[in-house]
């Protein structure tokens, strides 16, 4: 008795694991789907043979759009983001040689051109805790980077 005891704490013990070390169960990028739309933290620019990558974590979020008034009447929608999980497994992407990037401003991006790569390494460098929504083509390039937090 005291060892089918012992066996089944030890059991609730490990299940809970998972939760301690923080690995969660977000909703990520699944290899098989095309065109898809997910959601990332954490972005790294990365170049590697002469093409370039993404590496980011994948974030599961629930977005709400806010009606904003400022002191000056001026009305604006902004994205209220709340963050459910972040995934503790990074995942690699390929980019795509022209990228639409949509912060508070929407810019093309050619990855091919020096300063283009820069203002995105730049961006993510300066943004890497924020909440971007990335689309993936069939080709499973990232085709398109949306900043959720900064976009209104």
């Amino acid at each position: 008795m005291k060892v089918s005891i012992l066996l089944f704490i030890f059991i609730i013990l490990f299940s809970c694991k998972k939760e301690h070390e923080g690995i969660s169960d977000c909703m990520c990028f699944n290899g098989d789907v095309l065109d898809s739309v997910m959601t990332i933290t954490n972005p790294v620019f990365e170049t590697n043979d002469n093409q370039e990558f993404l590496t980011y974590n994948c974030a599961e979020v629930e977005i709400a759009i806010a009606s904003v008034t400022d002191s000056a009447g001026n009305e604006s929608c902004e994205n209220l983001v709340d963050v459910v999980c972040i995934s503790n497994t990074p995942y690699t992407v390929k980019l795509a040689k022209k990228i639409n990037y949509t912060s508070t401003d929407f810019t093309k991006i050619n990855t091919d051109k020096e300063s283009d790569k820069r203002f995105l390494i730049n961006e993510f460098k300066e943004n890497s805790k924020q909440i971007f929504e990335v689309n993936i083509d069939k080709n499973k390039e990232i085709v398109a980077i949306k900043n959720l937090r900064n976009n209104k």
